[in-house]
């Protein structure tokens, strides 16, 4: 399946949605909708908004061979896909914690990523090389809508772990993050605005969630959300021990809700990224401009409340709704988008 790349034309919005060394993006998209893939029937086809940086690598990621026995997590960025990389790497992994301390959850689960977005140790084609020679299960995350993951994604048909957080939630999330890695110059309203245009990375953020809600029920993947895990994490940890097929005590079970804890995870070196933080900041000369600000920040469900203006909120609520109706979504997805602190179910 072929890759098209089409350069945004320069605009007022394309510059505010500029950041460090990152001006120029494309509209990511395939040449067509797979017609041998019945899931992708499911698929909206948004085209993805991307630094122009990603066009060197789009067509190799979807081309990219993908075992059976792959383990892949995908998620919109800041919305919890780290804090799920540590609980399914656990869970597939027999409780391994002292593994786990050894090498970085990035280490042990690497991320195909699109280059210039965030802070990459290795280009990307080294990783998909080394992923290439890797031992199985091999452990993929990605940020990427489902129609630009591998095609051999849906045809081999590994397990996959969706993770979806709230809109608002993870617009302020993305925000600090902006501000504090990305060097994004713009103020706060300009943030809004390109969200509000769809010129965040990764935007459509509500097809890529509905996109993957509707296909919730395939045997090969298990749809989480953030807010499940900040209420019931231990039901989410023994929903997903089934999903892979582990069985733990209860005691075991109780062990892992701890070292999964925000207090703990936030402080666990090898996975709240904080060395890859001061090595990118050495490597990139630029300081964060909170000097307070952790990759792992707040881990609040609803902590927008606490920094979102009530005009915004209102703008990205109206956004929801105008976008819900352009892709025709079911309406429960709404629960996802809104945050209302409800169980999924």
């Amino acid at each position: 399946m072929s890759v098209i790349c089409e350069k945004v034309p320069q605009s007022e919005m394309v510059e505010k949605a500029s950041y460090d060394d990152v001006y120029d993006f494309v509209l990511v998209k395939l040449s067509e909708r797979p017609k041998d893939i019945p899931v992708a029937r499911k698929w909206s086809m948004d085209p993805c908004f991307m630094p122009i940086k990603h066009e060197r690598n789009a067509q190799r990621i979807v081309d990219f061979r993908v075992k059976s026995d792959d383990i892949w997590l995908v998620g919109f960025p800041k919305s919890g896909t780290n804090w799920s990389q540590e609980l399914i790497w656990m869970i597939c992994n027999n409780l391994d914690y002292e593994r786990a301390t050894k090498l970085t959850v990035s280490e042990r689960f690497p991320l195909i990523e699109a280059e210039g977005v965030i802070m990459n140790n290795w280009p990307l084609k080294d990783i998909l090389a080394k992923l290439g020679s890797s031992p199985s299960p091999r452990f993929i995350k990605s940020h990427l809508p489902c129609q630009l993951l591998p095609t051999q994604l849906w045809t081999v048909g590994p397990k996959i772990v969706y993770i979806a957080r709230n809109l608002k939630d993870m617009v302020t999330s993305c925000y600090h993050q902006y501000v504090n890695i990305q060097g994004f110059k713009g103020s706060y309203d300009d943030f809004i605005d390109i969200v509000l245009d769809k010129k965040m990375w990764y935007s459509s953020y509500h097809a890529h969630v509905s996109n993957f809600f509707n296909m919730r029920n395939e045997k090969n993947i298990l749809f989480l959300t953030y807010e499940d895990m900040k209420k019931d994490l231990m039901g989410v940890i023994r929903k997903t021990s089934k999903f892979f097929g582990k069985n733990y005590s209860n005691e075991q079970l109780e062990g892992l809700v701890k070292h999964l804890s925000f207090a703990n995870i936030s402080k666990n070196p090898s996975v709240n990224k904080e060395q890859m933080l001061i090595d990118y900041e050495n490597a990139s000369g630029r300081k964060r401009k909170d000097e307070s600000f952790r990759f792992i920040r707040r881990g609040d469900g609803g902590a927008y409340l606490d920094e979102m203006p009530k005009e915004v909120i209102e703008k990205l609520d109206r956004f929801t709704e105008s976008e819900m109706e352009r892709l025709g979504c079911d309406p429960e997805v709404r629960k996802i988008f809104y945050f209302n602190g409800q169980l999924l179910g």
